[in-house]
């Protein structure tokens, strides 16, 4: 719902639970295309969904209704998965963008705006892993600079340019993809670890900053996902599959459609008393 075109104010906005579409209302129709489902018509922008859960939850807004814009470093990887979202009869728009650059992140979130004039949800998905499995006094600068550039300042740069189109539409939604490492430590890994924490942190800050203003902001913490970071993981310590899953309480690992499954939860109307949190998503890890 365009809270600008459709005249509203901003209390009828905050009433409106954020999205435009209550939750348990009836589907809408994504405007000039007939189709249906839980974000018809509107406007989902992600960083990093040229694979794993970024492009598994491209895909899925798509599937639900959504004009999905998004952003990713490998181009080929990027337009294969805009190619398969439009085969499927959805809209998605890839845009090579780099979350380490603030340029290129305001001219992604610029060039968002100008194609679709809004943006409703905003998933800051891109993210990298510890190059490298050692203690702290052997991890280097160079790859604790390279983890920070683009897992806490990528989410700062995509919220700092967000957040500006958020205030004048009167309201939308972001979510951050955090980790379990934002709310426990692991050893070997202290770049991604530290990072993750301060994911979590900005999230908390931003969502107690803009909740007046009718922008709900949350994260959520993955645990061990089946991804191509994951792979390289496993490989970096050494562990099969079947060691990582046993670590946890549900005894496998997730798909990437099912991490896909909690934002677009968050992102929805029926999370609309949500803000501010790093939701759980780890099968039980964080349990005990």
């Amino acid at each position: 719902m365009n809270v600008q075109n459709r005249g509203m104010t901003r209390r009828h906005a905050l009433l409106a639970g954020g999205l435009g579409l209550a939750a348990g209302a009836p589907a809408a129709v994504a405007e000039g295309t007939g189709r249906r489902g839980r974000f018809a018509g509107q406007v989902v922008l992600i960083t990093g969904a040229t694979s794993g859960i970024g492009a598994a939850t491209a895909r899925a807004m798509a599937a639900e209704g959504a004009r999905v814009f998004f952003c990713g470093r490998r181009e080929q990887l990027g337009r294969q998965v805009a190619d398969q979202i439009r085969a499927a009869g959805g809209d998605a728009t890839y845009r090579r963008a780099d979350v380490r650059h603030e340029s290129q992140v305001r001219d992604f979130v610029q060039a968002c705006v100008d194609r679709y004039g809004r943006i409703d949800i905003a998933f800051n998905n891109a993210g990298i892993e510890s190059p490298r499995a050692v203690r702290l006094h052997e991890q280097s600068v160079v790859d604790m600079e390279a983890v920070w550039r683009t897992n806490v300042g990528g989410v700062f740069l995509a919220m700092k340019y967000e957040i500006p189109q958020l205030l004048r539409q009167g309201g939308g939604v972001i979510v951050n993809t955090a980790s379990i490492s934002a709310e426990a430590g692991f050893a070997t890994i202290a770049p991604y670890n530290a990072s993750k924490h301060a994911v979590a942190s900005l999230t908390k800050v931003a969502a107690l900053e803009y909740a007046a203003d009718n922008i709900r902001i949350n994260a959520f913490a993955p645990g061990a996902v089946d991804t191509p970071m994951l792979r390289r993981a496993a490989e970096a310590f050494g562990l099969t599959y079947e060691q990582i899953a046993q670590s946890y309480p549900i005894k496998r690992i997730v798909r990437a459609e099912e991490m896909a499954n909690v934002v677009l939860w968050l992102g929805s109307g029926e999370a609309s008393a949500v803000t501010g949190t790093d939701l759980d998503a780890s099968g039980g890890y964080l349990t005990g």
